[in-house]
C-alpha cells in the first residue's frame, strides 16, 4: 500500500535527487536537526546533555519560540504551588475530547514525563543568568463540559521578556539555544533543509540550501524532523486539514516557517500520515479579542450555537457554518454582567489573561479594549437593536426578533433553543447596545507524520522508517480530530516533552 495518496496535489510528488556536483559543504554529527523551534531546540540540547554531538538545520534567520504557554499536566513547581492533577482523570478528558482517535500510548508518553522535562526547563530559565520567574496561567474554562485546569506555565522576566517579546516561548527557546551553543551544538541558520539522504534502507542525513550551493549534513544515529507544522501550506491544507483554509486568519510567526517541509521530507522517505483531517489549533481571536458568553448571531442575523463554550469550540462552530466571523452582542451593563459569569466558564476571549495568584478580571483594561475595538470598527454600538443591526450590515427585522427571543428566555432562565445554562442566561436590557465581530484564528495544524513512543517515523504498514524521527507539529498522534485545551499550551508541552525524551534517547548518555 503507497504512503502517498493519489488525490493529493503536486505537493506529495518526490522531487529529483539533489545531484552530487550541487554539494559544496559536507558536515556530520551524531545527530541533526531539523528546524530550531521549542521541539528541535530542545532536542538539541537535551542529546548535547547526553553526549552527542549536533547540528540543527533551520531555514529561518534565528531560532523560534511562539507563545506563551506551555502546557503539561504536573510538575514540581505546580506542586510546589499547591496543584497536582489526577493524570488518569486527565487522559479520560482527553481521549474523549479527541474523538478517541488520539494514539493513548504517545498521550501517556506525554503525561508521564513531561512534568520531569518541565523541571528540566524551569531549572535552566530561573538560572541567574537568564532570571525567567515562571507562573501558572489562571485564565480557564471552569465549566464541566470544556473544564480547563492548571498545568500551563509561563515565565515572566526573562530576556527575551524584557525586550519585549511574549512570556514564555522566546525565553524558553532562548535559553535551551544559548545553553545549547555552550555544548557545542551548531545550529546553521538560513539553510533550509530540501531532501533526506537514505542509504541501504536508513536514514543517513539531510541536504539544505545553504547560500549559492548545498550543504550535506550526515547524522551518526538519527535525523530528526521538528519543522513546524502545515498551516502556511495552502495545497497541503486542503488535502489534510481543509477547515485550516476557512479561518479568518493565520497567525502563525514567523511566517514562512509552517509549510509543511518536515511532512513532505518524511512522506518522501518512505513515512506515513496520521489520518486525515489533521486536528487544528483554532482561536476565536480574530478581529475582536472579547467575545465573552452572551448572544452570538451570524452575519445574517441569526442565533447559532449555545454560547457557553470554549475557544475550541467557538471556533469550529463558526467554521461549520461556513462563516469567517460572528457577532457577540453585549449591553451598557457588561462590566457587571461578564465578571459573575466567570465562574461558570470563562477563559481565553471570555476572560482575561492573568496568572493564578493574581487578579483575574480588569474591568477598566477591558474597557479600554472595547474602546480599541471601536476605533478599529470590529466593534459598533447603537441605542436600538434595530440601529445595532443596522451598523453590523445584518438584517434588521431578523436581528430584532432573534434578540427579542433570547431577552424573553434570558429573563425565564431557560434556553429553548440551545440549552445554555439558566446561570449564563442574562439578559441584555440596558442600551446602548454593543455588537463584537470575532473569527476564528488558526495558530497551526497539529497533525503529522505516524510515531511510535520513540519518536521514530513509521510507515504505513507499521515500522519503522531507519534513522528518521518526527517531533513537535511534523508528528501525530497527540489529539486526532480536535485539539483538546484541557490544559492550555499543551501543544508546546508536549514539543517540550518529546523533544526532552528523544534527545535524551539520542544522546545515548543519562
Amino acid at each position: 500500500m503507497s504512503n502517498i495518496d493519489p488525490r493529493w496535489g503536486s505537493w506529495a510528488a518526490p522531487p529529483e535527487p539533489i545531484p552530487q556536483e550541487k554539494l559544496t559543504q559536507r558536515e556530520e554529527a551524531d545527530v541533526v536537526v531539523i528546524g530550531a523551534g521549542i521541539a528541535g531546540v530542545a532536542c538539541a540540547l537535551r542529546a548535547a546533555q547526553t553526549g552527542a554531538s549536533v547540528l540543527v538545520l533551520e531555514k529561518g534567520a534565528s531560532w523560534s519560540g511562539r507563545g506563551g504557554n506551555i502546557g503539561v499536566a504536573n510538575s514540581a513547581f505546580m506542586r510546589g504551588a499547591g496543584y497536582e492533577n489526577d493524570l488518569e482523570a486527565v487522559a479520560r478528558e482527553w481521549i474523549k475530547r479527541c474523538g478517541n482517535r488520539c494514539d493513548e500510548k504517545i498521550l501517556w508518553l506525554y503525561l508521564n514525563n513531561g512534568g520531569r522535562a518541565m523541571d528540566w526547563l524551569v531549572d535552566i530559565l530561573t538560572r541567574p543568568e537568564y532570571g525567567a520567574r515562571p507562573a501558572l496561567q489562571g485564565n480557564a474554562y471552569k465549566g464541566e463540559t470544556y473544564l480547563e485546569i492548571p498545568g500551563s506555565h509561563r515565565f515572566f522576566d526573562g530576556p527575551m521578556a524584557k525586550k519585549g517579546a511574549r512570556a514564555g516561548g522566546a525565553d524558553a527557546v532562548c535559553a535551551m539555544y544559548s545553553e545549547a551553543l555552550k555544548l557545542g551544538a551548531r545550529f546553521f541558520f538560513k539553510c533550509p533543509a530540501e531532501q533526506l539522504v537514505k542509504e541501504n534502507g536508513a536514514i543517513i542525513g539531510a541536504i539544505a540550501k545553504d547560500g549559492e550551493g548545498h550543504l550535506l549534513a550526515r547524522a551518526r544515529r538519527g535525523v530528526v524532523l521538528a519543522t513546524g507544522d502545515i498551516g502556511g501550506n495552502d495545497a497541503m491544507c486542503e488535502d489534510l486539514a481543509p477547515i485550516a483554509n476557512r479561518v479568518a486568519a493565520k497567525i502563525y510567526a514567523p511566517k514562512g516557517g509552517n509549510m509543511g517541509d518536515g511532512h513532505r521530507m518524511g512522506l518522501w522517505a518512505g513515512g506515513a500520515f496520521e489520518d486525515a483531517p489533521f486536528p487544528t489549533i483554532l482561536h476565536p481571536q480574530a478581529y475582536h479579542y472579547a467575545n465573552y458568553c452572551f448572544l452570538f448571531v451570524k452575519p445574517d442575523g441569526t442565533r447559532f450555537m449555545n454560547e457557553d463554550n470554549y475557544v475550541q469550540g467557538k471556533s469550529v462552530a463558526i467554521l461549520r457554518e461556513r462563516m469567517t466571523y460572528a457577532w457577540s452582542i453585549i449591553d451598557s451593563d457588561w462590566p457587571a454582567k461578564v465578571p459573575p459569569t466567570l465562574q461558570y466558564g470563562g477563559g481565553m476571549f471570555w476572560g482575561q489573561d492573568y496568572v493564578l495568584g493574581e487578579k483575574d478580571f480588569d474591568v477598566e483594561a477591558e474597557k479600554a479594549q472595547l474602546q480599541r475595538g471601536l476605533e478599529r470598527g470590529v466593534v459598533v454600538s447603537a441605542g436600538t437593536p434595530e440601529a445595532l443591526a443596522g451598523k453590523m450590515g445584518v438584517p434588521a427585522d431578523t436581528f430584532a426578533a432573534v434578540f427579542e427571543r433570547y431577552n424573553t428566555m434570558a429573563r425565564a432562565g431557560q434556553d429553548l433553543d440551545f440549552g445554555k445554562r439558566r446561570e449564563l442566561m442574562v439578559p441584555l436590557d440596558k442600551p446602548p447596545y454593543y455588537a463584537l465581530k470575532f473569527g476564528p484564528a488558526l495558530l497551526a495544524v497539529a497533525g503529522g507524520l505516524r510515531v511510535d513512543t520513540d519518536m521514530r517515523v513509521l510507515n504505513e504498514a507499521g515500522a519503522p522508517v531507519p534513522g528518521l524521527y518526527a517531533i513537535g507539529n511534523a508528528a501525530g498522534g497527540r489529539y486526532g480530530v480536535d485539539y483538546p485545551i484541557l490544559i492550555a499550551g499543551n501543544s508546546h508541552g508536549t514539543a517540550l516533552t518529546f523533544g526532552y525524551l528523544l534527545g535524551e534517547s539520542l544522546g545515548g548518555r543519562v
